[in-house]
């Protein structure tokens, strides 16, 4: 960006991606501004951004300034085939902004793997690290409690859930202030030898280590707190995810069949929605394991969902996340193979 004061925090947002696009992406990143004092590149169809823009007066807008980028990457897409042969698209522009140094972190509300991708590709990833994991706390009666892998890798072996540990336990100091972070391997039972062989192969190899990890915990344990760290492969996780969004979603319905349009109704509803939906006042979470700092949010975001995600961007690189994360690989990796 040119023209931006220095120590302002700038990042580049993917105002086409989502499911409302330029609509609520162009607001939400002048709201961004004004509360959080960043700087914002909106990345996408300069008319459609413009178009936007012009209907709000705000000094919010010089801290603004438009990326010209061609095309969305579909939901329904292949992310690998998008990126070799539209690699102007929104998305992987705002990761190229990025790279270049014009800014400090992206965040996209499109195609989760569209974004994991573009970090992916565009960034590279921590070595030893294939591909980056999704991670953040799900469940709003646990609110510092870290769940990795949340779709990412479906596939996973012991020695990648021993580096989701490590990039769990960074991520939990610096983020959420846990000084002595509780690391716990999702399972079928909490006793020790229960579950299956990634379970029995991953505890060996977390042992070695000088995380506190705790053993197995159950998935009825998740809202009680019982770990900040919560290890499990991304097919689970995933599952987990999708299964605390689809139970809030029933349960508010449900209050409002029996209660009726009341305000009784509508203050419970609000409640169990932030409890079931904690993503929504993060607005989304980074992926791990990336040589750069990428926000991954949710496609039916509104307004404030996009806000709160790149107030998180912020506060995420001031933490300095990105640059400890290696450094923890690499401690937690050498004491395993001592």
């Amino acid at each position: 960006m040119t023209g931006i004061p220095q120590g302002i925090t700038r990042i580049a947002l993917d105002a086409m991606g989502g499911d409302h696009g330029p609509a609520v992406t162009v607001p939400a990143a002048l709201k961004a501004i004004e509360k959080d004092g960043v700087a914002i590149s909106l990345v996408g169809d300069r008319a459609a951004i413009q178009a936007e823009l012009d209907k709000f007066d705000s000094p919010a807008k010089k801290l603004a300034q438009v990326v010209p980028a061609q095309g969305v990457v579909e939901e329904s897409e292949s992310p690998a085939l998008a990126y070799r042969s539209r690699r102007r698209a929104s998305v992987f522009v705002s990761a190229e902004v990025v790279k270049a140094g014009k800014a400090d972190g992206f965040v996209s509300m499109g195609s989760t793997g569209a974004t994991i991708t573009a970090a992916t590709l565009v960034f590279g990833t921590l070595d030893g690290i294939d591909r980056g994991a999704l991670g953040g706390p799900i469940v709003g009666y646990a609110p510092n409690t870290v769940i990795i892998d949340l779709g990412t890798n479906v596939d996973t072996r012991p020695g990648l859930l021993v580096d989701f540990a490590a990039l769990g336990n960074i991520i939990s100091k610096l983020i959420y202030k846990n000084e002595n972070p509780r690391i716990a391997l999702l399972s079928v039972g909490s006793e020790e030898g229960k579950g299956n062989a990634l379970v029995k192969e991953t505890t060996e190899l977390l042992a070695s280590t000088d995380l506190n990890f705790i053993g197995n915990i159950e998935p009825n344990d998740l809202p009680a707190g019982k770990a900040e760290v919560v290890l499990c492969d991304g097919f689970v996780g995933n599952v987990i995810l999708k299964l605390t969004e689809g139970l809030g979603d029933a349960v508010v319905s449900h209050v409002k069949e029996i209660l009726g349009d009341t305000e009784e109704s509508e203050n419970l509803s609000n409640a169990i929605f932030q409890r079931m939906n904690i993503l929504e006042a993060f607005g989304g979470g980074p992926l791990l394991g990336v040589n750069g700092l990428a926000i991954v949010g949710h496609g039916a975001s509104g307004v404030n969902a996009i806000a709160n995600a790149i107030g998180t961007a912020k506060y995420v690189i001031d933490t300095g996340l990105i640059g400890a994360q290696q450094a923890e690989l690499d401690r937690i990796r050498a004491a395993v193979n001592d």
